[in-house]
């Protein structure tokens, strides 16, 4: 990959993008408008993200997914969570900044949590 001038690997980048896909539909659920109707679609979701989460974090992939595994995991709580205060909007509101870091890194190919702990292949550290 360092070659390729990416540190964001093809699989990687598919990950990242169910990750964020999921991010925004719990987020969507976690809101008063879906959950008080229909909380156990909520529910549903929510154990989807943390299986995701779960396959992401242990099993993950060759190129480094646990990077986003560990937001999701913490989405699929907190998702499940806030609705029951009436604070879902909370949820959506991290699955939007989870899913805009997730759907960028995804096409830039380049994960700036790399470039911050140093650890960047694309310029050979």
């Amino acid at each position: 990959m360092a070659t390729a001038g990416m540190n964001v690997g093809p699989s990687d980048a598919h990950g990242r993008q169910i990750v964020g896909v999921l991010a925004l539909l719990g987020g969507v659920t976690a809101m008063d408008w879906f959950f008080q109707p229909v909380g156990f679609v909520t529910w549903i979701v929510c154990a989807a993200m943390a299986y995701v989460a779960l396959v992401l974090i242990l099993g993950g992939f060759s190129e480094g997914t646990a990077v986003f595994g560990f937001p999701l995991a913490i989405l699929a709580v907190l998702d499940g969570m806030l609705p029951l205060w009436h604070k879902g909007y909370w949820g959506l509101v991290a699955g939007i900044v989870v899913a805009i870091g997730a759907f960028a890194t995804a096409r830039t190919r380049e994960c700036p949590v790399n470039r911050v702990l140093g650890v960047n292949s694309a310029t050979g550290h």
